[in-house]
């Protein structure tokens, strides 16, 4: 027996039923749901051909949207525990996002859907999630949908590690500011520097062969402290900014510094413990010498 020809379950064109189908995902999400912003990930040098990992990436765009929060209770995961490289969080959570939602406020040159390895920064428990998959069949196709009405967001907290965040949501540039690897400048001049200034040596920023951006002006001890650095600070070339036009001469550089807010770097530490037993003006400070 041949099925029912006046139901169209399974037509090739958007019928009535997916259309209400749809309907009902999006406003339960609205209802339930929380705004949450969605960053996709750029690269700025290029992916690396072995690995398809960018090299250097940067979230310049944040598109905010309601999605749901599955994981209402805790996280799910590994969650917190001690292995062998110390203690690891891997808490995760899912998120759910209708596709007629994201089509919405993504544009479709950013991203034609959720991609892996995009962020997201959830206000409400003021954290940011790495996309890990993003699960498209859900429903299997319900009422003969070719599309998928939902996109499941299965996400791991992310780990910063020195990424351009550059959104133009202050919250969430704040992760960069207070996170980004940061290198004190001592130097010698006149004039002051501004918060999130870029700074450069070289014969102008076009020609620049180091740049950087203020995070943090110490002006009572000519201290300058600067994240998003790329090329090597000299000793023999002025840092000039680009928005005030101050100038001044480089005195001391200390990269191993702690001087981010949530202290991540141990690089100080190891070598001053270093510096204790191992003397590396030695060619081979490890091994025996004769």
């Amino acid at each position: 027996m041949g099925t029912n020809h006046f139901f169209r379950n399974f037509s090739q064109n958007r019928t009535n039923e997916q259309l209400m189908y749809e309907d009902i995902f999006v406003e339960s999400i609205q209802i339930a749901g929380h705004d949450i912003y969605y960053l996709p990930r750029e690269s700025w040098d290029g992916t690396d051909s072995l690995y398809g990992e960018a090299v250097n990436s940067k979230f310049e765009r944040a598109y905010q949207m309601e999605m749901y929060i599955e994981d209402a209770a805790k996280f799910s995961g590994d969650q917190d525990f001690f292995s062998k490289m110390g203690l690891e969080i891997r808490d995760q959570s899912r998120f759910t996002v209708a596709r007629r939602t994201f089509e919405k406020y993504v544009p479709s040159t950013i991203a034609a859907r959720p991609k892996e390895g995009d962020l997201l920064w959830v206000p409400v428990m003021q954290r940011i999630f790495e996309i890990k998959f993003v699960e498209e069949e859900n429903f299997n196709f319900a009422m003969g949908n070719k599309m998928p009405y939902t996109y499941e967001l299965r996400c791991e907290l992310f780990r910063y590690s020195s990424e351009t965040i550059d959104t133009g949501v202050e919250e969430i540039d704040n992760i960069d500011d207070d996170n980004s690897y940061t290198v004190e400048v001592v130097i010698s001049g006149e004039g002051d520097f501004q918060i999130g200034e870029v700074v450069y040596q070289g014969t102008d920023l076009a020609n620049a062969t180091m740049t950087g951006t203020v995070s943090e002006w110490d002006n009572a001890n000519n201290a300058l402290y600067l994240i998003n650095i790329s090329g090597g600070i000299s000793g023999n070339a002025n840092l000039t900014g680009v928005t005030t036009n101050t100038s001044y001469s480089v005195s001391v550089v200390n990269a191993l510094g702690d001087y981010v807010i949530n202290d991540a770097f141990d690089n100080k530490i190891i070598q001053d413990e270093a510096n204790t037993f191992v003397n590396l003006s030695e060619i081979n400070p490890f091994g025996m010498t004769n």
